[in-house]
Order: C-alpha cells, then sequence, then structure tokens
C-alpha cells in the first residue's frame, strides 16, 4: 500500500477535527482526539502541524475556502426570478438542517479563532470568502435573467448573508423550521427587488 502524502494527511486531520468539534465541541478537540478519530498515530499531527491551533485555523479556512457548486445551478431554466431566489434559499436552508452540528462546529471556531491573537484574522478572512460566493451568484442571476439597478452586488450580498446568519442562530435556538420557513418566504420579495429589474 502506498504511502500517503503529507497534503492527505493534512487533509484527513483536518476532517477529523471538523468531526470531533462537530461532536464534542472545541473542548473535545484535544490533539489525541483528533488523532483517534482520524485513526493515525500521534506523531502523524506533531509531524504534520506545529500546534493544535494551526490545526483549528486550517479548519476553519477550510470550511470557507472548499471549492463550492454553483447555488444557482439548480434553478430550472425559464423559472421566474422570485421562484429562482427561492430555490436557491431553500438549496441552503435544506443543507443547514441537514448538518447543524457542523455550524455549531463553525460557531466554536470562530470564537476560538476571534480569542487567539494568532488567527484572529481568519474570521475576517472567511467573511471575505462567504462575500465573494455570494457576490458570484448575484452576477450570475442577474446576467442569466438581464437584470439592472438594484442593490450593488457587494452590498446584496452582505445582506444576504446576514440574513442567512439570523436564520441559522433563529433556528438553532429554537428549531422551529416551519417559522425559517416563512422569513425565507417573507425574503423573497425584498431579495427579488434587490437583484434588479429586467
Amino acid at each position: 500500500m502506498a504511502r500517503k502524502s503529507a497534503v492527505e494527511r493534512r487533509g484527513e486531520l483536518i476532517e477529523a477535527g471538523l468531526q470531533v468539534i462537530a461532536r464534542e465541541g472545541m473542548h473535545g478537540a484535544t490533539v489525541r482526539a483528533v488523532v483517534a478519530e482520524a485513526g493515525v498515530p500521534l506523531a502523524t499531527f506533531h509531524y504534520i502541524f506545529s500546534s493544535r491551533d494551526e490545526m483549528i485555523g486550517e479548519a476553519y479556512a477550510y470550511v470557507a475556502l472548499r471549492p463550492g457548486e454553483d447555488p444557482t445551478a439548480i434553478v430550472p431554466d425559464g423559472a421566474p426570478l422570485d421562484e429562482a431566489v427561492q430555490a436557491v434559499m431553500t438549496l441552503w436552508f435544506d443543507r443547514f438542517i441537514e448538518h447543524p452540528e457542523y455550524e455549531l462546529a463553525i460557531m466554536e471556531i470562530m470564537a476560538y479563532c476571534s480569542r487567539t491573537p494568532a488567527l484572529a484574522h481568519l474570521p475576517g478572512e472567511v467573511q471575505e470568502r462567504y462575500l465573494e460566493v455570494l457576490v458570484a451568484a448575484i452576477d450570475t442571476l442577474r446576467s442569466r435573467y438581464r437584470l439592472a439597478g438594484g442593490m450593488g452586488a457587494r452590498e446584496l450580498a452582505e445582506l444576504v448573508l446576514h440574513m442567512t446568519d439570523g436564520l441559522t442562530y433563529a433556528w438553532l435556538r429554537t428549531r422551529d423550521t416551519d417559522a425559517s420557513r416563512r422569513v425565507i418566504q417573507a425574503a423573497v420579495p425584498v431579495l427579488v427587488t434587490a437583484l434588479g429589474t429586467a
């Protein structure tokens, strides 16, 4: 059997770290717990990472920077704009509630990074990555529907991010899926108007 490269091992340890944090929280994400999850010797961790903090920082960046599919790709040809926006928002929400523990892990990592001077820059970088993805989706919808006017793409991306963050926190507090879907439905006309007109 071929030996795995350091890059492959790094990816496995990051995935294992995220799994442990999702299941047990930051307090449970000890180096020993992570290597046990990954099924590798302790020495492998210390060969790949200089510290637990380095692994946590890379795990946070990995969540935001991994390649993602175009969320607008699910929109059927010929669908009205409001249905397209509803479909994209619903796809995001359905994926979130399928694995809410991952969002909890991201929140814990974000809080930890914010309190750790060497990692404090990461939340801002992750925020920028989210905004880049949203701006690309907004530009795609505007091009597809030949829209003009409306909010600037960056400002609209910030609105969507605040909206989804609010839905995430509210759902995690209440687990009220029906209420969240009503909020999404109410938000669709606002987003359609902000996208512009044909």
